[in-house]
């Protein structure tokens, strides 16, 4: 039981990770100093360094201009 535990939570990390690093190397928005500072945070920290990531970075809200 324990060792499924580990494995998914294994398998999560691993996800977030990819996904992070894939999200921060086609972004946009970040200037190459900032890319590579998140890159080695991610690397240097897997579980925290992807959930600081996403909690900071920037969103595009969807922000309608109605007409009165």
């Amino acid at each position: 039981m324990i060792t499924i535990l580990i494995s998914i939570y294994l398998i999560l990390v691993v996800v977030m990770l990819f996904w992070a690093l894939t999200d921060i190397t086609f972004s946009k928005s970040l200037k190459q100093n900032r890319i590579w500072l998140w890159w080695i945070t991610i690397l240097v920290f897997p579980v925290l360094g992807p959930i600081l990531y996403f909690q900071n970075k920037d969103r595009k809200t969807f922000n309608p201009k109605f007409r009165h």
